[in-house]
């Protein structure tokens, strides 16, 4: 053995010595060593691109693994990792393709098959998502993660019989397990069981590590024991639940940002003029925006909507948060500079809006595009500087109700969710929320429609009807029957994704009295909105 290939070897040695105990900075420098002495080793080119991805450098990440494939055009494992680069930066379609690749040059690669069932989970094309993961455990049948998204992507689009195919699977392939046990007690909650949960969950031992896990199964014990009418142990676990995540994300996500965001607004918005605004117009239809705060009926409208020949909803993406990044990029947060808007900013800006939302969506001039996520509500005013046609669909419901619900849900964490840890917060935040929403109400009230839950489960047809009339559009029959729309609407990413699919019923209209000592502190904040919104 020569001498160069002799330190070489030591080299690779030492730099997966490295690797193994996840020190990327001496691992990066042993690689580049290696490289200086010879230029033609894919995998060192390889491992070298693994750390850049790690540390989320991905240009020099997809450059490392595109010269591995290029010294070895054969190299799976490289087009495996140049897949996952691509998908790290949201290029789905060269993440395909690589991926694609590295099976077809190995048919037993689990780690491809496995990426692909993320990519597709995560495009909510579910039919091809479980088969990759199916591919996945036919190579690997205790491949514990792939039982873990399946289960998740049956749960979430209520598939019932495939999660207990998939669940009597991962007895079989795993024995006795704690994640085995979880999505038992889940598929006993959804076919009603909650004794069977309660008497499950209760002497389930989860590793505190398990910080999602540890979350859901507080959460389905309290919903459980709501279920059999033990209110207090209810709350207890509800309170268990959002402690968890109350100190896994407290140093991550600040409920006061939010809030001074909203009281920013509500500053600016306090004595404005409209006349001030020299509003532009446009040829270009203005969107239409589905808003309300959490938990007020947004998705039930929205299966409700969808399922009219004529309209489309984009359900929760980040269109307007990427409008309301650029627009702050520009006037910060001093809202006066709104004002002097010139025609080549207010053309920009409505550009930006358009090119996010047509990448959800394949443009059809027959069809209207609703963009719901409930919490743009705090954005009307910066919306309508630049669209002033747009129409705003406002969904409303007990302040109570609300709050009681948004207390017991788990959203994915971020400042704004931070506010629903208990109940005060929660009922704080309606208040700044609604707050600014009645002085967008006062200035755009032509744009804006009020539509209660309480009517639509009570009134349907005339409430619908009342809805689509605002929307200019004819009723449909098919809208009756939304809970089919639902059955096909894939993974549905919000927490009513198991109720939506079911036929109008009340029973969470006045839940909140069931917990009513629990809202003797907050009364008082509260019942100037039950007035002020008739309850």
């Amino acid at each position: 053995m020569s001498k160069e290939n002799f330190d070489i070897n030591q080299l690779l040695k030492l730099a997966y010595e490295a690797l193994q105990v996840k020190n990327f900075g001496r691992a990066k420098d042993l690689f580049e060593k290696i490289i200086s002495i010879n230029k033609k080793i894919p995998e060192v080119y390889n491992n070298l691109g693994i750390i850049y991805m790690n540390d989320n450098n991905f240009e020099k990440a997809k450059e490392c693994f595109n010269i591995s494939i290029n010294l070895n055009p054969k190299f799976s494992i490289a087009f495996c990792n140049l897949g996952m680069a691509y998908s790290k930066i949201g290029n789905f379609r060269l993440s395909e393709i690589n991926y694609n690749k590295s099976i077809s040059l190995d048919k037993k690669n689990i780690v491809a098959y496995f990426n692909l069932g993320n990519l597709y989970k995560d495009k909510n094309d579910i039919i091809k998502a479980e088969k990759y993961y199916n591919s996945a455990l036919n190579l690997k049948p205790d491949m514990l993660q792939v039982y873990k998204n399946l289960f998740f992507i049956f749960y979430k689009s209520n598939q019932f019989k495939k999660l207990k195919e998939i669940l009597i699977k991962a007895k079989n392939n795993l024995g006795k397990n704690f994640v085995v046990d979880f999505f038992e007690g889940i598929y006993d909650f959804e076919n009603k069981k909650y004794e069977s949960v309660i008497n499950n969950f209760e002497n389930l031992n989860i590793p505190n590590h398990e910080v999602n896990i540890n979350i859901n199964r507080n959460e389905l014990l309290a919903k459980s024991y709501d279920n059999v009418g033990n209110y207090d142990k209810a709350y207890e676990y509800f309170v268990e639940a959002n402690s968890i995540v109350y100190k896994t994300f407290k140093e991550k996500y600040k409920k006061d940002n939010y809030i001074d965001a909203i009281n920013k607004r509500i500053n600016f918005f306090l004595e404005f003029d409209l006349n001030k605004w020299s509003l532009e117009l446009s040829e270009k239809k203005d969107p239409i925006f589905l808003l309300g705060f959490p938990r007020s009926g947004t998705t039930l409208l929205d299966t409700i909507l969808r399922s009219h020949s004529a309209i489309e909803v984009i359900e929760e993406k980040p269109i307007m948060e990427k409008f309301i990044d650029e627009l702050k990029n520009t006037i910060g947060d001093d809202f006066s500079k709104l004002e002097k808007s010139d025609k080549n900013f207010f053309i920009k800006m409505r550009k930006i809006y358009f090119e996010e939302r047509n990448k959800y969506v394949k443009f059809d001039k027959n069809k209207i595009y609703i963009d719901k996520l409930p919490l743009n509500l705090i954005f009307i005013g910066e919306i309508h500087r630049f669209f002033p046609n747009a129409k705003f669909i406002v969904a409303l419901r007990n302040p109570y109700d609300v709050i009681l619900s948004c207390f017991m849900q788990q959203f994915t964490p971020n400042d704004a969710m931070m506010n629903f840890i208990n109940l005060r917060d929660a009922a704080h935040l309606y208040d700044r929320v609604m707050t600014l929403y009645l002085k967008y109400k006062r200035l755009f009230y032509s744009n804006i429609y009020e539509i209660k839950y309480e009517d639509v489960v009570t009134n349907f047809d005339k409430s619908i009807n009342d809805l689509l009339n605002f929307l200019d559009l004819e009723w449909e029959e098919k809208v009756k029957k939304f809970y089919e729309t639902a059955n096909n609407r894939g993974i549905i990413s919000t927490p009513s994704f198991n109720q939506v699919n079911q036929k109008i019923y009340n029973k969470s209209v006045n839940r909140w009295k069931n917990y009513d000592k629990k809202f003797l502190e907050i009364e008082h904040s509260l019942n100037k909105w039950i007035k002020e919104f008739n309850y």
